[in-house]
C-alpha cells in the first residue's frame, strides 16, 4: 500500500505556452496518463460499477475505460429490456458524476443483434436513451479491433481483415527483392498472419464462402 500511495501522491502539473511556464498545481485525483499501472488502478477505481450492473441483472465487461453491457430477450420483451438498460445507464452516470468521472454520451454506441427476418418486422425501435442523448442503433460497431454487425454475419470483419492483409502483402512485395527468405517469412507472420489469427475464434460457424475469402 505504501508503494501505491507514493505512486499517487505528491504529483504536480504545469502548463508551458510559448516558453512561459505556469506555477505547479498539485494534483489530488487521477493517475499519470500513459502509465503501465494507470489502467489497473482505473479498473479498481470503477469496480463499484459491477454492483450497479448486477442490480439491474445485466451482463457486462470492461477493458480499461471501455465498459460494455448486454442483455437478451424475446422480441415481445424488447422494449422492457431496453428500458432496463436505460435505467442502468442512468445509475452508472449518477455514480460517475459523484466520483469525478464523465460518461461521454456522444461516444456511446448501441446495437440490436437479431436475425435479418426479425429486423424487418417493423416493431424494432431505432434508438435508445443514453444520458441526455438519443443514440441510434448501429449496424456496425468495433470492439477491440473486431467489427461486429447487427446480424453477427461477420461479413464486414472478414472484409476488413482481407483488405488489411492485402495492403500488407503489397507493401512486403514492394521490398521483397531486398529481403532474405527468412526475413520475408518474419514480415508475413508479423503483419499478415497475425491479422488472420486475431480473434479468429469468432469466425466459427460462418459460411464457407467467407472462410474461402480468408
Amino acid at each position: 500500500m505504501s508503494w501505491i500511495r507514493s505512486y499517487l501522491s505528491d504529483r504536480d502539473q504545469t502548463v508551458v505556452v510559448n516558453g512561459l511556464k505556469s506555477e505547479p498545481f498539485r494534483l489530488l485525483y487521477g493517475v499519470p496518463q500513459g502509465s503501465v499501472l494507470g489502467p489497473i488502478l482505473f479498473v479498481l477505481y470503477i469496480k463499484p460499477l459491477d454492483d450497479i450492473f448486477d442490480r439491474h441483472s445485466l451482463c457486462h465487461h470492461s477493458f480499461a475505460d471501455d465498459t460494455q453491457m448486454r442483455n437478451s430477450s424475446s422480441l415481445d420483451q424488447l422494449d422492457t429490456t431496453i428500458s432496463a438498460m436505460q435505467e442502468c445507464v442512468s445509475d452508472v452516470k449518477s455514480w460517475m458524476t459523484l466520483n469525478r468521472l464523465q460518461l461521454n454520451d456522444g461516444k456511446t454506441e448501441a446495437m440490436l443483434v437479431m436475425s435479418k427476418r426479425a429486423s424487418t418486422s417493423g416493431l424494432i425501435p431505432q434508438s435508445m436513451r443514453i444520458g441526455d442523448t438519443d443514440v441510434d442503433f448501429s449496424d456496425l460497431v468495433k470492439n477491440l479491433g473486431v467489427t461486429l454487425d447487427s446480424s453477427l454475419s461477420m461479413h464486414q470483419q472478414v472484409t476488413n481483415t482481407c483488405t488489411a492483409a492485402y495492403i500488407e502483402l503489397r507493401r512486403i512485395s514492394s521490398i521483397c527483392q531486398y529481403l532474405t527468405v527468412d526475413a520475408t517469412k518474419t514480415l508475413i507472420s508479423a503483419f499478415v498472419l497475425s491479422r488472420l489469427d486475431y480473434c479468429n475464434a469468432l469466425l466459427s460457424g460462418v459460411p464457407q464462402y467467407l472462410l474461402d475469402r480468408l
